[in-house]
């Protein structure tokens, strides 16, 4: 009877497992979705495509707001 419970814990941990890896790969698909959506050109982009131009995406955002942050300084806003 005991052996019974041990391969019924085993199933639910394998199912457990598998749900996890389905969600887990959903989210990744849903992620990158979005990120698609958020970086200018990279619709239909391919993966290595859109990480560096995420890179270059967020460098320009980096610099935009470091130049609005000295400008803002500058005119005491």
């Amino acid at each position: 009877m005991r052996k019974a419970c041990r391969s019924h814990g085993t199933r639910m941990s394998r199912l457990v497992l598998r749900k996890k890896a389905k969600f887990a790969k959903f989210s990744v698909h849903r992620n990158l979705c979005t990120l698609r959506q958020m970086v200018p050109g990279c619709g239909d982009a391919d993966l290595e495509t859109l990480f560096q131009r995420s890179i270059v995406h967020i460098m320009e955002l980096k610099s935009l707001a470091y130049v609005l942050r000295n400008l803002a300084n500058s005119y005491g806003v």
